[in-house]
């Protein structure tokens, strides 16, 4: 019961940090392109087994034209280039000076970042259950959004993090539950981004 109740304060810590833009405290139980690397492959393994169903739901997208081998190609090739991406809007965000630009192309990272902040503060977060077992744990946690456009968009996603006891600390080891979340996820994507969006865009 202690070990599970010092749990519930990490994930409380994360909240905070994330809410109040605390990159020193939330690097503390998130490495961010430890844990970015680690999902690439089993993300684009998903979009890849899934490649003909998302070109009939987004013939628009390019990314899923071609089919599942040349989707994963591409992934491998551009692989630096996406998580480089994102680790960076995800720093941004973190940056109290950050400012919003006017537009996507004038300033992709501290855009992105922008809308990141946004999306965040019209969620809610909620733990729904967890399990504690010796050096791991499990934190299922329900993320729904406000009735804001930005909640709108979000819906309402359950996610299940693995977290690791290293030396003492908890560490977001992964997403348990991908490939349950990369359909609404990528209908978000699909929805918000403009499908004129370069992914090969080098940042």
């Amino acid at each position: 019961m202690e070990r599970e109740e010092n749990f519930k304060s990490v994930l409380e810590k994360i909240r905070l940090a994330i809410q109040e833009k605390d990159f020193e405290k939330f690097s503390e139980h998130v490495d961010v392109e430890k844990f970015l690397s680690d999902g690439y492959g089993e993300v684009t393994d998903e979009l890849a087994k899934n490649c003909s169903k998302f070109h009939e739901l987004y013939p628009h997208d390019l990314f899923f034209k071609f089919g599942s081998t040349v989707l994963k190609i591409y992934n491998a090739k551009f692989k630096k280039v996406h998580l480089g991406f994102v680790s960076k809007v995800i720093f941004a965000y973190f940056d109290k000076n950050l400012t919003q630009p006017k537009s996507f192309l004038s300033a992709p990272i501290d855009f992105s970042a922008c809308e990141l902040r946004k999306f965040l503060s019209a969620l809610t977060s909620e733990v729904k259950n967890i399990s504690v077992e010796k050096n791991s744990a499990l934190a299922e946690v329900e993320i729904f959004g406000d009735g804001s456009y930005y909640g709108k968009i979000f819906g309402r996603l359950n996610f299940k993090f693995e977290f690791l006891e290293v030396d003492g600390v908890w560490k977001v080891a992964s997403v348990k539950n991908i490939p349950e979340l990369v359909p609404p996820i990528l209908d978000m994507a699909e929805r918000f981004w403009p499908s004129a969006w370069d992914l090969g865009i080098k940042l």
